[in-house]
């Protein structure tokens, strides 16, 4: 403030003067002429930011104002404190821009007695999601199980001069599945983040405020922008904004396809106690397929093995001691992790046991003789994948009554000695093979 007086003769009396002072205070203001020029160090803010912003005033003779000039700032967003200053010696007068937590284009005048900038030269700075100039969008992990997943959708959001923009909305949405959130606030890092869960390929879309390039590539602004206003004079232009659009970005989440499992029992019913052969088809997809990591296998009797990573056919042997139905069941482990069951199920039967033939031949000396020797052709003959363990023979009345003859397959010629007239003999071969079971055959001789 400054104090300016005025003397005047307020009245003249005789023999008496007397002298009245009169003073009055008023504010020190630009004189009519003088230019405002606004500037700030940037032309975007996030939401709750704030920037100095600087008055230059300059009278019509180029040279500042005396200092303590009065500057009086006006905003259409947000608030500018002080909202009036004082001009130090160089002529500049100091304010701070408070964004306020709003999203917009706010629009900064100033003035000062007879300079005033105008709309056309006022002072404009992008809030928040008008200051929006790319959005960049990432999936963690990238893709998830055909069977369904989770992923974290995590938006980047810069401003139009690659600054982060933090506290501006961002809206989530997606061609599949669901979204936890989605309207999410960016953090002090400028980012925004969801979870996605889907079983199908999906593509998620983060928007962001109705500013930047409509593909959201933005564009670059400069340090700041100024305004510059006269009365009566010329007025210059500022830069503009960023240009008018909505800043969006995409991810895609892929699904992993996963393998298939065909599994082959043998084409003929399984034997108890005898090996057979099982076929594990695996087939991993060309497209978005993920590796086998391990195939498990469980029997359905008690017993598991692991036949790791399978591709294409496995062919493994297992054996049934029992008879019944067992269900196979085959468990597929991806690299991701994804797990996946199939199941058959297998009749084991009896199998066929050993085939035993024996032929007496009883010579036509034995009529009247004392004693009879006979002799017998002996044929153990074990089915495939069968070992015979022991064989022994009951010869009835004869000498010896009993021959072993140990783990035979195939022929052998036998002989045993019965008395005279011994009359009708039974003659028992008894085999044990190597799945447990024992086998009789028999046939019979008469001695007269």
């Amino acid at each position: 403030m400054v104090t300016r007086c005025r003397k005047a003769a307020v009245a003249a009396l005789a023999l008496l003067g007397l002298a009245v002072s009169a003073c009055e205070v008023s504010p020190l203001l630009a004189p009519t002429g003088s230019t405002i020029t606004l500037t700030s160090s940037t032309n975007v803010l996030s939401a709750n930011d704030s920037v100095e912003i600087v008055a230059q005033l300059i009278e019509p003779s180029g040279t500042p104002p005396h200092s303590g000039t009065l500057v009086t700032f006006t905003t259409t967003l947000g608030t500018v404190a002080p909202s009036t200053a004082e001009t130090d010696a160089s002529g500049r007068a100091l304010a701070r821009f408070q964004s306020g937590g709003t999203n917009g284009t706010a629009t900064i005048t100033a003035t000062s007695g007879g300079a005033t900038t105008p709309a056309t030269g006022a002072l404009r700075i992008s809030v928040g999601s008008a200051a929006v100039g790319h959005v960049t969008v990432g999936a963690n992990p990238a893709s998830v199980s055909a069977l369904g997943g989770s992923t974290t959708i995590s938006a980047s959001v810069l401003d139009v001069n690659g600054n982060v923009l933090r506290q501006v909305p961002v809206a989530f949405t997606t061609s599949a599945g669901t979204l936890s959130t989605q309207l999410v606030t960016t953090d002090n890092n400028g980012i925004a983040q969801t979870i996605l869960t889907t079983a199908q390929q999906a593509t998620v879309t983060a928007n962001v405020g109705a500013t930047g390039s409509s593909s959201g590539s933005g564009s670059t602004g400069g340090t700041g922008t100024s305004g510059t206003g006269t009365t009566g004079g010329t007025t210059t232009t500022p830069t503009t904004p960023p240009t008018s659009g909505q800043a969006s970005g995409t991810v895609t989440v892929t699904v992993n396809a996963q393998a298939t499992l065909v599994i082959t029992p043998p084409t003929n019913p399984p034997s108890a106690g005898l090996p057979s052969t099982y076929t594990f088809a695996v087939t991993v997809p060309t497209t978005n397929g993920v590796p086998v990591r391990n195939l498990r296998v469980s029997w359905g009797d008690g017993t598991s093995q692991d036949l790791g990573a399978v591709s294409g056919n496995a062919s493994v042997q297992h054996t049934y001691e029992d008879t019944g139905t067992y269900t196979i069941t085959g468990t597929l482990t991806d690299a991701a992790g994804n797990v996946q069951t199939v199941s058959t199920a297998v009749s084991v039967i009896i199998g066929a046991s050993p085939t035993i033939n024996i032929t007496p031949s009883v010579p036509a000396s034995c009529t009247g003789a004392s004693a009879c020797v006979v002799s017998f052709l002996l044929q153990v003959t074990p089915p495939t994948g069968v070992g015979i363990v022991d064989v022994s023979v009951n010869f009835g009345a004869a000498t010896p009554p009993t021959q072993g003859l140990g783990g035979l397959t195939g022929s052998a010629t036998l002989s045993a000695t019965y008395p005279a007239h011994a009359g009708p003999q039974t003659i028992a071969v008894t085999v044990r093979d190597t799945i447990g079971r024992t086998t009789q055959g028999f046939t019979t001789v008469n001695i007269p």
